[in-house]
């Protein structure tokens, strides 16, 4: 034989039922990547819910005012809840409104958020962190009445490499000097 007649490369080799077998085996392989795209692009994705909804201009659809909730009554809400019943279970508190006065230990600001450690009794260590979403005239030494909800627990390393949990409070409102 000569070279042109000779058979040249790999898939000349092949028998032809090896060459089906690859054939649909490779047919195969596309209609996976197709199904498991198509269902990609359906599918939701963690931003969205299984529900479709609609936009709606508020021009076209107006849903019933509900009144705003005043400050006198939100604080009102809040209830007392001591320390130690609040350290012993702080994510069992989740969601409960509460009211807090006791003397700042820290207090930092940035971009418009408060973080505060205060001192609510009268033993040392008595602290919860309250996290405000606005600044405050608090400084460190200051007496404040905190009114907000039970955020669970937050926890930090201190500065000495201890890891560190407070009870969670996100204010809603703080009067200082009180």
């Amino acid at each position: 034989m000569t070279d042109i007649e000779e058979p040249k490369g790999w898939w000349a080799r092949q028998s032809s039922g090896t060459k089906g077998l690859l054939g649909v085996a490779g047919v195969c392989c596309i209609g996976i990547i197709l199904i498991v795209l198509i269902g990609g692009i359906l599918s939701p994705d963690s931003n969205t819910s299984g529900n479709s909804t609609t936009n709606i201009s508020k021009t076209s659809y107006s849903t019933p005012a509900v009144a705003a909730e005043s400050e006198s009554d939100y604080k009102a809400s809040c209830k007392s809840i001591s320390f130690k019943e609040l350290e012993k279970n702080p994510d069992g508190h989740s969601g409960e409104r509460v009211k807090y006065t006791g003397e700042v230990v820290q207090i930092m600001e940035n971009y418009g958020v408060s973080s505060i450690r205060m001192d609510v009794g009268s033993n040392f260590g008595d602290t919860i962190y309250v996290s405000y979403p606005g600044t405050t005239s608090a400084v460190e030494g200051s007496t404040i009445t905190v009114y907000g909800v039970v955020d669970g627990s937050y926890t930090y390393t201190s500065q000495a490499g201890w890891e560190i949990s407070l009870p969670k409070v996100t204010a809603k409102y703080i009067v200082v000097g009180t």
